[in-house]
């Protein structure tokens, strides 16, 4: 699920996806010491619980629905295990697509400043990703 992207952009993409996961998702945002970090890391927290969770849960329950319904009308009778074992499979199988495809935006979210720990630390990144691309992004 490289999405066409580059080994470059999927080596700067992985970084950024990691940063997100670190400092944002594996993290208790309201332990950061200012409002804008938290304020920022919860809108980004939330969005990716919209756009990237909610959306692989909605794939995985429309496959895991057409499964069951498939398996029901093979067998001619109400069978339920297609459903959740498709619909996790389909979970799994849709968050990281979802995660590449966003991963952009959401680290785009958190350019909070240097003058804050999480924009320093974005920072770091964002120079480390534009190192490996060769551009001038900021």
């Amino acid at each position: 699920y490289r999405n066409g992207l580059s080994e470059s952009e999927m080596k700067a993409a992985r970084l950024r996806i990691a940063f997100f996961k670190k400092y944002v998702l594996h993290f208790d945002t309201n332990l950061y010491q200012t409002q804008v970090e938290r304020d920022w890391a919860y809108i980004a927290k939330r969005e990716y619980n919209f756009e990237v969770l909610g959306r692989s849960l909605s794939y995985g329950f429309a496959w895991g629905n057409a499964a069951w319904a498939l398996r029901m009308f093979a067998a001619k009778r109400f069978v339920f295990w297609p459903f959740p074992v498709v619909w996790a499979l389909g979970t799994m199988y849709y968050l990281p697509i979802n995660h590449l495809k966003h991963n952009k935006r959401l680290f785009d979210m958190l350019n909070v400043g240097e003058e804050y720990y999480l924009g320093r630390r974005r920072n770091e990144v964002l120079g480390e990703c534009n190192r490996i691309l060769d551009v001038e992004d900021f």
